[in-house]
């Protein structure tokens, strides 16, 4: 006899009492007995997607009451009880009353083909382990030519059947169809990072307390668990949508420009926009000052470098809008322009001015540009930039950080005439793109 059924795809069948009655028992008391919900077409049992290895021997190595199943599962119990009895996993048992089914179920029973499903299932895995295997062997053989795969070899050949391990095999392979990625001669330490990027924070390891933090966002050490290449990882501080925003411009400049050795690459990202990984720095201008004062020709260098991490996007009209001696960062003994979530998209591009505000005006104070902080920020130039480079030179030479619109100067020799030429208050005065400031620079030992 068939009753109502109370889930989609389900079919509840009513189990009279021993002498076949369903309205009263044999002593004439009101009926309450049970009924089961079986799939409807009776599938060959399968594993339904999202369920654990535990949670699967749960539900499907013997009978669960309901109870253990609220335990297990918590509020998921009932919809994951409905999608195991529809793949034929168990058989549902509930009460019957008053000719309606009374939920939540008692609880379940394993469907009796599953024991066969479950074998066929287990060979099924141990050829695809074995297959699995046999690629990974290959490719970490293949990747043996590449000295800057080595991690990248290391997880395939120590890896155990698994997801990872599955990504790692397709990550060897789009290394190993890419001309560009096979070319591994001048490869940065953190190569392998990049290539198994997957957008999961929990691939990495951080330590608790930040290296460093900013007006959005604060940047940990860390490392990428499945190679133990350090890595910094940056999550905001604060979900806001215009912190997400300018995290998000930020990750996409890393992404376009990160391939230039004076750009901070961004190696791996949260899909939302609200942490991303970076590789690990050491140490930034602000901390070299000591350094860069005393060692002839170190701050030169450091004022190049900035300078051709910013032509590229300069010549795309993109303006960085926020050079000071904390977003230049030392890494592989090269400098590198950092943190670019103040910067100005190319006109024409959607922008919301007061996402790049920090205080009362735009960009840091003191090193930012007059014209940041009054008109329209969006229609800066690259000269905004280069004033920016000039504050950042006078702030290591003095040792004072700039107050905003006040001249700052070294004493005296080559540098002052750069930082002076650098940081006119009106933007035609000063130099218009990186090769005239470069230029100023000739005469500089």
């Amino acid at each position: 006899m068939r009753h109502l059924s109370v889930y989609p795809g389900l079919t509840t069948y009513a189990v009279p009492l021993p002498d076949g009655s369903y309205n009263t028992d044999r002593n004439g008391n009101p009926k309450i007995t049970r009924v089961t919900l079986e799939p409807e077409g009776f599938p060959l049992p399968h594993r339904p997607g999202g369920l654990t290895d535990s949670q699967w021997a749960f539900a499907t190595n013997s009978p669960r009451r309901w109870q253990s199943a609220v335990t297990t599962f918590g509020d998921r119990a009932e919809d994951i009880a409905a999608e195991l009895a529809r793949n034929g996993c168990i058989i549902l048992e509930c009460d019957f009353r008053g000719a309606r089914v009374v939920l939540p179920p008692r609880g379940w029973a394993p469907h009796p083909d599953l024991h066969t499903a479950r074998q066929e299932q287990n060979s099924k895995r141990a050829i695809r382990r074995a297959a699995q295997d046999d690629e990974a062997r290959r490719l970490a053989a293949e990747l043996a030519h590449y000295p800057a795969a080595g991690p990248l070899a290391a997880i395939l050949r120590a890896q155990r059947d698994g997801p990872y391990r599955d990504h790692g095999i397709e990550a060897a392979r789009a290394f190993l169809t890419d001309d560009t990625m096979t070319d591994t001669a001048g490869a940065a330490p953190w190569a392998a990072v990049r290539w198994l990027k997957r957008g999961t924070k929990s691939d990495y390891d951080r330590d608790p307390e930040p290296l460093a933090e900013g007006g959005q966002g604060a940047v940990y050490s860390g490392v990428h668990k499945h190679t133990r290449i350090p890595v910094a990882l940056k999550q905001l501080r604060y979900g806001d949508e215009d912190a997400v925003h300018r995290m998000r411009r930020e990750i996409s400049i890393g992404h376009l420009y990160g391939e230039h050795p004076n750009v901070m690459p961004v190696l791996d990202s949260d899909p939302d926009g609200r942490w991303f990984v970076m590789p690990l720095a050491n140490g930034s201008a602000a901390s070299h000052a000591e350094r860069l004062q005393r060692e002839t020709g170190a701050l030169l260098d450091l004022v190049r470098a900035v300078c051709e991490g910013l032509r590229r996007p300069h010549t795309d009209d993109r303006i960085h809008r926020d050079i000071k001696p904390a977003n230049v960062l030392l890494l592989n003994s090269k400098w590198v322009v950092a943190d670019w979530g103040l910067g100005r998209q190319p006109r024409g591009e959607t922008s919301v001015p007061r996402r790049t505000r920090t205080g009362t005006g735009f960009g840091s104070e003191g090193f930012a540009a007059p014209e940041l902080s009054s008109g329209n920020p969006h229609n800066v130039t690259a000269a905004a930039d280069i004033y920016s480079i000039g504050r950042l030179i006078a702030a290591i030479l003095t040792g004072e950080r700039p107050e905003q619109n006040l001249p700052l100067l070294p004493a005296s020799g080559l540098w002052q005439a750069v930082v002076a030429e650098a940081t006119h208050h009106k933007p035609t005065d000063r130099p218009q793109d990186v090769d005239e400031f470069l230029r100023l620079l000739k005469d500089i030992p």
